[in-house]
């Protein structure tokens, strides 16, 4: 036993060396009031609520009270008129909410909200991604990031096979991945190995939904939303460019697709995979073929979201089949919000079309690797990955309802209203989050201020703007810019900023917080700034 002791004390002194966990980790709840937008709720505090109590109640008497109702003083909020409260085990926020209201000594009782960091990813490649900006996700993700709530969802490409060991994207892959052989009998097969037939399919599940504020690569539009793989190509014929092999044709069949689809409908009530959205970057000219039809018809009914991309042989009519009923339809934009020299075009754009960058998009590549791609093949997929987006911040919306959010909020170009070539306008995801929160109509009516463009790149933007929302206008109206840790950087009398400190050097890239206020009140928000 003599020689156990030495190793029972070194055990003993390794476990006091640890760290110790907390006792008092944050524990968080949604909580739902008749004010919370669009059914969101709020996240807050389990286990606890702030009060305020009426005047002439002493702390003694309040405390003696609560303590009498199973709730208990935690801490008082010195010179603020409000204390915490404990609220007794197992009780709900709104429970404890309405019976501390019940007792008689409570003038206010609130929830004790939840905050979280910024949103903006730490990933390395992001100043590549000229679309992100375009598209306003980064205002977007300050009010959802694409986790779900209840429900998951998920974005289903039916391409060429997502690549199952890319960094990006391996931990995003749920459920079954599929393969669909476009031989004269085409048989559903799991592909267990996720191995791509070439580079399409992953370059676009990048765009969709890469990992993250991962430290890594890039970010996917939807940072939360899963990633199923429907393959409809065969390895022999392609290239890793997806470029014919020598007597093959890189391509694959209307019964390939449509055999994808049923499969993906019959898993539409499937809780793993949850809401579905079912991004297909293939197309050919002419119209919709009848099996297509019937199989993304068949899918629209269940619930499923069929988004394609428009084509790419600037032609004046869209591919199939973005040109099937129920299909949105992606159009290409470059990074000036010009159509793309190669965006096909039609009068279907006017009903259900939209358009997203897709010009030299940068994005996840096959062997771990990244590149930039140029094609609706890319638009269609960032439309996608916002369908998704939206759908985790409402999971109570319908397919026509994520469909509605994204048209009546997008960037409107080219002729005024819905036209052929840009269809309802470019993506906007900060407007379609607001929309589908119920925090902007669609008329344009803003509740919190936000800075434009987001992240903001002084050499090539120039100057940031910032928008005062319209419960706030007034007269007058000044902004100040703070670090994230609250030192002053700016104090503005315009609502614009050239990126320098009041000593009129140029501030450094980082995150910052800028504070509006008007005679009306005020609003902040977060906003990036790239060197």
């Amino acid at each position: 036993m003599t020689g156990y002791r030495p190793a029972r004390r070194f055990l003993l002194l390794l476990l006091l060396a640890l760290p110790l966990q907390s006792a008092y980790a944050l524990r968080v709840e949604r909580y739902f009031s008749a004010s919370a937008a669009g059914g969101k709720g709020i996240e807050v505090a389990r286990g606890s609520s702030l009060v305020r109590f009426k005047t002439g109640i002493s702390s003694s008497a309040a405390a003696q009270v609560l303590s009498a109702a199973g709730f208990q003083v935690r801490n008082q909020l010195k010179g603020l008129g409000w204390v915490s409260v404990s609220l007794p085990a197992g009780m709900s926020v709104s429970q404890g909410l309405s019976l501390l209201q019940g007792t008689g000594i409570i003038e206010a009782a609130v929830p004790n909200r939840v905050y979280r960091p910024s949103r903006v990813p730490s990933d390395p490649f992001l100043g590549s991604q000229y679309a992100l900006s375009r598209i306003e996700a980064y205002g977007a993700w300050e009010y959802g990031t694409g986790f779900p709530g209840t429900v998951p969802v998920t974005v289903a490409m039916i391409d060429t096979g997502i690549d199952g060991t890319h960094p990006e994207l391996k931990d995003k892959l749920v459920g079954t991945s599929r393969a669909f052989t476009p031989e004269a009998s085409p048989t559903a097969s799991d592909d267990d190995l996720l191995t791509p037939v070439c580079n399409h399919a992953t370059r676009g599940a990048g765009v969709a939904a890469a990992e993250a504020d991962n430290a890594a690569g890039i970010a996917g539009v939807s940072w939360g939303a899963q990633l199923i793989s429907m393959k409809v190509f065969d390895s022999a014929d392609c290239y890793s460019d997806c470029e014919n092999k020598p007597g093959r044709i890189c391509a694959t069949t209307d019964e390939a697709i449509a055999l994808a689809i049923v499969e993906l409908n019959a898993l539409h009530d499937t809780p793993a995979l949850g809401k579905i959205v079912v991004n297909i970057s293939l197309g050919d000219s002419g119209s919709c073929s009848s099996p297509l039809q019937s199989a993304i018809a068949a899918a629209h009914t269940t619930g499923l979201m069929v988004i394609a991309a428009a084509g790419n042989g600037y032609a004046s009519e869209i591919d199939s089949p973005a040109s099937c009923p129920y299909v949105i339809a992606v159009g290409a934009t470059d990074n000036t919000d010009s159509l793309a020299a190669f965006s096909n075009s039609d009068t279907l754009m006017i009903s259900r079309g939209l358009t997203a960058p897709g010009v030299e998009i940068y994005t996840t590549d096959i062997s771990s690797g990244y590149a930039p791609a140029s094609g609706t093949s890319f638009s269609s997929p960032m439309t996608a990955g916002l369908a998704a987006l939206l759908w985790a911040a409402k999971p109570s919306a319908s397919n026509d309802d994520v469909k509605g959010y994204m048209m009546d909020s997008a960037d409107d170009l080219g002729a005024a209203g819905p036209d052929r070539y840009y269809g309802h306008g470019r993506i906007n995801a900060l407007k379609a989050m607001r929309l589908a929160l119920g925090l902007r109509d669609a008329n344009g009516t803003d509740s919190r201020a936000v800075a434009y463009p987001n992240p903001f790149r002084p050499k090539r933007d120039r100057r940031a703007t910032f928008t005062v929302p319209e419960p706030l206008l007034s007269a007058n109206s000044e902004v100040k810019i703070y670090t994230t840790e609250g030192e002053l950087v700016r104090k503005l009398d315009a609502l614009d900023w050239d990126g320098r400190n009041d000593a009129g050097i140029e501030a450094a890239s980082g995150v910052y917080i800028f504070r509006v206020k008007t005679d009306n009140g005020v609003s902040v928000g977060k906003m990036a700034l790239i060197r």
